[in-house]
């Protein structure tokens, strides 16, 4: 007699590990971009909508870190310049400390990091190619979501 079974939704599954290694993450695929300059933020926003993400935005450190504890963000794209108390690296070090799975890309065109970055945080220069941020992106993103299929066509 096999005590496997279980119900999922109405369905019976007679494997529930095959079953459960098939299912896929809940998890959204949600990019929280983090900028000041607004037209900065749309270019960004762009570049991950486009690439299938959901984006979720904020204007500042402070924002940024309410909205990854409200949940479903599995990383960060933040500036590093931007008002307030909480600039970029405080973002991404406080971001590491509280949400170990949530990974961090910095941009910035003026500062760069002057110590060692917490590891799942990369940084790249602006201006931002769009090839570039996908893939920082996809390397630090929370490993339990499901990630958009890279689209097929060349971008910048």
């Amino acid at each position: 007699m096999c005590s496997s079974s279980l119900f999922v939704g109405n369905e019976l599954c007679s494997n529930p590990v095959v079953h459960l290694m098939h299912k896929q993450s809940t998890v959204p695929a949600a990019v929280l971009v983090v900028e000041d300059e607004p037209l900065v933020r749309l270019y960004v926003s762009d570049i991950l909508g486009q690439s299938g993400f959901d984006v979720v935005a904020a204007a500042t450190g402070e924002e940024a870190l309410s909205r990854v504890a409200e949940g479903g963000v599995c990383a960060v794209v933040s500036d590093v310049a931007m008002p307030g108390d909480v600039n970029g690296f405080e973002l991404a070090r406080r971001v590491r400390a509280e949400f170990p799975d949530t990974g961090v890309v910095l941009l910035s065109g003026v500062l760069e990091p002057q110590t060692h970055l917490p590891m799942g945080v990369r940084f790249i220069s602006k201006p931002v190619k769009a090839s570039t941020l996908l893939r920082l992106v996809r390397e630090v993103a929370d490993p339990r979501v499901d990630l958009p299929e890279p689209r097929l066509a060349a971008l910048p």
